[in-house]
């Protein structure tokens, strides 16, 4: 668990540790819930990755972490590029049914993310706490990322040949003779080399190239 404070000092919150069940979505670019901090709904930036949100008010605040942590887009309620979805409709409801209140959408109301595919706009109070992770912070997790190199392989290498010999410790030490001569000879050996998934490949080290599988 972890203690955000709001920057206008008004609340601290505990952010629990993310859930690890399938519904739940890791972090992207090996970012932790340890990158996060906590912000009004209306102090979230373009590109800031939404993680978690809290209830808004005083006391304990539940974290209701998000399944799939989202980047923003922030704006007002009435600029929503969409035609319509469910959350946009049901607040129009809300509205409608009062008419005081269509002032208080502005006021009350933000949107963090637009409607995309089959998911509807993220609607939420603009003051109410959610935890993000800064889209600088964001940036410089996939930039490293992209620079980090491949995680390596097992790969398995064999080596054939054939041996006139008396013996089978002849032929061993006939064979054993001929590895040393690689080490001074210009003419490198043939490598059947085979990865951890069992796919084998044929390598002639001379030539340069794969010459079967």
């Amino acid at each position: 668990m972890r203690t955000l404070t709001l920057p206008d000092g008004s609340g601290v919150l505990s952010l629990t540790d993310r859930p690890t069940d399938d519904d739940f979505l890791p972090l992207p670019h090996g970012l932790t819930l340890d990158d996060a901090v906590a912000v009004r709904a209306h102090e979230v930036r373009a590109g800031d990755l939404l993680v978690a949100e809290f209830s808004d008010g005083t006391g304990v605040r539940p974290t209701e972490h998000v399944p799939a942590p989202y980047p923003a887009h922030p704006h007002a309620v009435r600029d929503c590029p969409c035609q319509g979805c469910e959350e946009c409709e049901d607040l129009d409801t809300w509205t409608l049914a009062e008419p005081g209140r269509v002032a208080d959408v502005a006021l009350r109301f933000i949107c963090l993310a637009p409607a995309e595919d089959d998911e509807p706009c993220t609607l939420v109070l603009r003051n109410r706490p959610v935890a993000v992770i800064r889209a600088d912070v964001v940036a410089r997790a996939e930039a490293a990322a992209e620079k980090a190199p491949e995680s390596e392989s097992v790969y398995s290498v064999t080596w054939h040949n054939d041996f006139e010999a008396s013996s089978p410790q002849e032929a061993a030490r006939l064979a054993y003779e001929q590895l040393r001569s690689y080490a001074t000879d210009a003419w490198p050996p043939v490598l059947e080399v085979e990865d951890e998934q069992g796919e084998r490949v044929t390598i002639d080290l001379n030539a340069g190239n794969e010459v079967g599988g």
